[in-house]
């Protein structure tokens, strides 16, 4: 049974990593075809400028909340406020201070509402090692040229018994009619879209009807930390392999401040997910406060 909150109009899944993989083999065995969103900041902030986004969102059979900013956004949403208005205000602001700052000094004090983070990035692999085990197929599309085959073969030297129907670059690639053709004749389980988010929510909300049974999850830049290519949507001449945060990072909530180090030309969107985010955030509680 699935238990969600809804974050500034997005519903978010309450689900560990070992809940959310139980689940998605509940839904494996359906025989139906269900697709698997995974929110963060970013997603939000463009789910308020586009109704069509959030619509796709919500239809998800899965909202896995990747990124620490939606942890902290359900703790501090979800703290009490005083009836007394200038009194509200005051809290607001003192209780984003204390929670802001549990990001980075204490950070299990932030998984009483949601447990903890489940990243696309991490589930590449979990759902690799239960379709290894589960005699179940994957495919893998996105990135650029090479990564998506260079992700599968590092993924079938960890898991041997992992079955790869498909890896395909792209876009740009040839015509999304003959992709999803050879999609339905691989018949894979799970679909990884390695896509920015509008690209993957487009696929999704597109293909969902046309598949047999098969399960798509939007991975983002996943494939690049795999296979260390470049990082999906660097600007042309970007040189570094995608490199994901030191983990010591990512469990304070830092993984934005090593991103705004080693990919510039994320900075615009950065901001847009930590500043402008937590204002919404803030603005929001202090017009509905209970």
């Amino acid at each position: 049974m699935r238990k969600t909150l809804n974050i500034l109009g997005i519903k978010v899944d309450t689900f560990t990593t070992i809940e959310s993989l139980g689940y998605i083999a509940e839904l494996a065995e359906d025989g139906r075809s269900h697709y698997i969103v995974t929110p963060n900041p970013e997603f939000i902030m463009q789910s308020l400028a586009d109704d069509n986004f959030r619509s796709v969102v919500n239809n998800a059979d899965l909202a896995l909340p990747d990124g620490t900013g939606i942890l902290w956004a359900a703790k501090y949403l979800t703290l009490p406020m005083s009836h007394s208005r200038p009194l509200a205000h005051f809290q607001a602001y003192w209780q984003w201070w204390c929670t802001g700052l549990s990001v980075i000094i204490q950070p299990q004090a932030l998984s009483d509402v949601i447990p903890e983070r489940v990243t696309g990035a991490d589930m590449v692999w979990e759902l690799s090692k239960l379709a290894s085990k589960r005699g179940w197929s994957i495919f893998l599309l996105g990135s650029a040229q090479g990564v998506a085959k260079a992700s599968a073969e590092r993924l079938q030297w960890l898991y041997p018994n992992l079955l790869v129907t498909g890896a395909i670059a792209g876009p740009p690639y040839g015509s999304e009619e003959q992709v999803i053709e050879q999609i339905k004749t691989a018949k894979p389980k799970f679909i990884f879209l390695a896509f920015p988010a509008i690209e993957q929510l487009r696929w999704m909300n597109t293909y969902i009807n046309q598949l047999d049974g098969a399960i798509m999850i939007g991975v983002g830049g996943a494939l690049d930390f795999i296979a260390g290519g470049i990082a999906l949507n660097a600007p042309e001449g970007a040189a570094r392999p995608a490199k994901r945060a030191p983990e010591w990072l990512r469990k304070r909530g830092l993984e934005w401040l090593w991103r705004y180090l080693t990919q510039p030309w994320r900075r615009a969107r950065i901001k847009l997910a930590t500043i402008d985010f937590m204002g919404k955030v803030v603005k929001f509680k202090l017009v509905n406060p209970h």
